[in-house]
């Protein structure tokens, strides 16, 4: 007995047939039906006919499940225009691949259990809520044209402007210039621009029986703009008296159960008269279009970043393998203004461990590297300075004042002791993070210094790691693995071509480490100078005929994040 035989015999659907197959054709032919069945469900006083079909990936998905009708009439959220009811949705859903039957008997029982909270509700706004809750999703099947929206989604009513590439209607945004920034080529130039206006409704608090097709209509948009506050009539009053006449956009901005704003274009097209939403006795016609939102506020906290990072300033000193990964994980945690400080170019000796790969050969590194930034981050502003730090010390000192955070990932110890003590030189300057790598894969460190707690900046700095083991000795960094006295860089070419050994993820590793510091630092969720360092496998390390520190045997774990115990009472830098 196949699947939905066996659903026929149960009790799951009343009337269940097996579908043949000249019936099931055409549903078959949209979704890739392999087979259906057909059956009804009586809720609520409603004689709801469904479809059961199983797709040719079948149990690895669900089964489609569709409403043909519903006696006595009446339209359900959550269906799309081919009739397919969305019941579950698959993001997270692990199903029982093994299990076939209990699939088909879950959605069937979730499809009830969906159909009684809907009708159950109808009477008490539970329909216009879900029915608002997806309003895009309508709205789409409802578009014949989509655009790019970069509209602020407030409560009241403001100008924003259409824009034209080639005569053709291409996207929405109250500023152009800066819709032009979630734009690949960062400009929104060569575009005409035109009047259109931004209007907040609020459908479910003024018709518990709302619809969204409503809005596809002049009578339902001007039933629900009628329901504005009346500050906001008279706002929207003025905003219309600037608008052209003879087409015109608008911007719904549909207020959802959860308190947040679906985006709705509307082209009111064909207008005779004066404006249809002042005039009831104007005439024009309504053309959906669908709003693919690119603003930052819509587009930063789907991807996981914070929109209160966007005024937040960092500069990163050292353009590597480990700086470019910092670079871009910042700009991707939401970060805005990204300072980027190196004299080198890039090289293709570097391509299979840098975030640029082989994109910028021969370009100088900060400028390949804002290029890379803002092609695949918008609305992040990136200023490349091509020159040493040493230089850029003495050359622009205050804009290193300006930053809230300094990154350090120059991989020269001397220098960076040298940005130290300048960093502690004022307590107006900002905190710093210094990030380093281990050779041959055996970890990666950062260090954060010169954070604020109270007036005075927490002990603990770049200085306090280095000692010397007796007065004629060189300095040694007391969180290395590597043991000292050994020349770890090797060169491929001779003079001139040295390179610390690591790889590519060694260098992802010690970026992530330091992002995550950095950002704590930026949203001042600490008020220390922790050291972390992460520890790798030592294998190729220690085949080279290198020994480790007793500082790497003694972390059990491989990851450590070391507070206070590293502080040196005779630092002559962070104990002025």
């Amino acid at each position: 007995m196949s699947l939905l035989e066996h659903l026929v015999h149960t009790s799951l659907l009343e009337e269940a047939h097996i579908l043949p197959p000249t019936q099931a054709l055409m549903w078959r032919k949209a979704r890739n039906v392999e087979s259906a069945a057909g059956g009804r469900m009586t809720i609520e006083g409603h004689a709801i006919q469904l479809r059961v079909g199983l797709t040719r990936s079948f149990p690895l998905h669900l089964p489609e499940i569709a409403i043909e009708s519903v006696i006595p009439p009446l339209e359900l959220p959550h269906v799309s225009s081919d009739g397919k009811l969305c019941f579950e949705s698959e993001a997270n859903l692990l199903l029982d691949r093994r299990d076939s039957w209990h699939i088909i008997q879950e959605s069937v029982e979730r499809v009830r259990r969906l159909l009684r909270t809907l009708l159950t509700g109808r009477n008490t706004g539970k329909l216009a809520e879900e029915f608002a809750q997806e309003a895009v999703a309508y709205w789409r099947h409802l578009a014949d044209s989509r655009i790019g929206c970069v509209v602020d989604a407030n409560d009241h009513p403001h100008p924003t402007t259409v824009l034209f590439y080639k005569g053709t209607l291409s996207a929405v945004a109250d500023n152009p210039e800066v819709y032009g920034q979630s734009l690949a080529r960062r400009s929104s130039s060569g575009a005409t621009h035109r009047n259109a206006i931004y209007v907040p409704i609020d459908p479910v608090a003024a018709n518990p029986a709302f619809n969204p097709k409503e809005l596809a209509t002049l009578e339902g948009l001007r039933k629900y703009v009628g329901a504005l506050p009346e500050q906001d009539r008279r706002t929207l009053a003025r905003l219309l008296a600037r608008l052209d006449k003879s087409e015109e956009f608008v911007v719904l901005g549909v207020r959802r159960p959860q308190g947040d704003r679906a985006l709705l274009g509307v082209n009111l097209e064909e207008i005779q008269g004066s404006h249809p939403l002042r005039d009831e006795q104007s005439r024009g016609r309504v053309r959906p279009v669908e709003l693919l939102r690119r603003d930052r506020a819509f587009l930063a906290p789907r991807g996981g970043a914070s929109t209160k990072l966007h005024e937040r300033r960092v500069l990163i000193a050292g353009c590597g393998a480990v700086g470019g990964y910092l670079a871009l994980i910042l700009a991707r945690a939401g970060v805005g203004q990204i300072s980027l400080l190196d004299p080198d170019r890039f090289g293709m000796e570097n391509a299979y461990r840098h975030v640029c790969g082989m994109a910028w050969e021969h370009e100088p590194k900060v400028k390949g590297l804002k290029q890379e930034i803002e092609r695949l981050v918008p609305y992040v502003t990136v200023a490349p300075y091509q020159m040493r730090i040493e230089r850029f010390l003495v050359e622009k000192p205050d804009v290193l004042r300006d930053q809230d955070l300094v990154i350090s990932a120059l991989g020269e110890p001397t220098i960076e002791l040298h940005l130290n003590e300048w960093i502690w030189s004022s307590a107006t300057h900002p905190p710093v993070i210094f990030a380093w790598l281990e050779p041959l894969g055996l970890g990666g460190h950062a260090l954060v210094t010169h954070v604020h707690r109270a007036d005075t900046p927490a002990r603990g700095c770049l200085e306090c790691l280095y000692h010397r083991v007796h007065p004629d000795a060189p300095l040694e960094n007391r969180a290395a693995f590597a043991a000292p006295g050994e020349i770890y860089t090797g060169d491929m070419l001779g003079c001139g071509s040295a390179h610390l050994p690591f790889a590519d993820l060694d260098a992802q590793r010690t970026a992530e480490a330091a992002g995550r510091l950095a950002l704590r630092v930026l949203r001042h969720k600490i008020e220390s100078a922790p050291l972390i360092s992460w520890k790798g496998d030592p294998s190729t390390f220690l085949q080279a005929g290198f020994e480790v520190t007793p500082r790497f045997r003694a972390l059990s774990g491989e990851f450590s994040e070391d507070g206070l115990t590293y502080l040196r009472s005779d630092c002559p830098v962070c104990t002025k």
